[in-house]
């Protein structure tokens, strides 16, 4: 049987034909096993082009509203003082925060920036930064109060990614 060729019938060459139209079960069916194979690799060579082509944009945000904006950066303070709260044990040391935003605007607000600052880094003395986020980042321990304190609060903005890293240091 190996140098007998079968005659392929119309409805295997019209699959053949339309590899990349989507074919019923029953066209596949028909098919007979060198063709499928040839169908299968047809389709992952496509697969393959297609992955390599272009990486998937990220979702674009849709534009947020000023009620919007001020909401999340409210709930992302609050989330940034919880974090920070919760590394505080006792005596002093450093302390890092990770966040993600929604946009670019959210983070502007959360740090009370204009829409014009495109710098990458922040630095705010301890008090400052209170102010600036508006909350009291202090935890009390059993015969004192842990405070933000040292030279400076660091805050590092990565705006592909939309997020942040704010770092510095606490003590009594």
């Amino acid at each position: 049987m190996a140098g007998i060729k079968r005659a392929s019938d119309g409805q295997a060459s019209a699959a053949k034909r339309s590899k990349q139209d989507v074919l019923s079960r029953d066209l596949l069916e028909a098919m007979e096993k060198d063709e499928l194979g040839s169908h299968i690799l047809s389709l992952q060579s496509q697969i393959l082009i297609t992955s390599h082509q272009a990486p998937p944009s990220p979702p674009a945000t849709p534009g947020l509203s000023p009620e919007e904006v001020h909401h999340k950066a409210s709930k992302a303070r609050d989330m940034m003082a919880k974090g920070i709260k919760s590394q505080m044990k006792t005596g002093g040391a450093r302390f890092s925060y990770s966040g993600v935003v929604a946009s670019p605007q959210v983070f502007l607000k959360l740090f009370r920036l204009g829409a014009d600052w495109k710098k990458k880094q922040l630095q705010f003395d301890p008090a400052d930064f209170q102010h600036t986020t508006g909350t009291d980042i202090a935890t009390s321990i059993r015969y004192g109060r842990l405070n933000v304190t040292g030279k400076n609060v660091t805050v590092r903005w990565v705006p592909n990614e939309l997020t942040f890293t704010v770092t510095g240091s606490y003590g009594l």
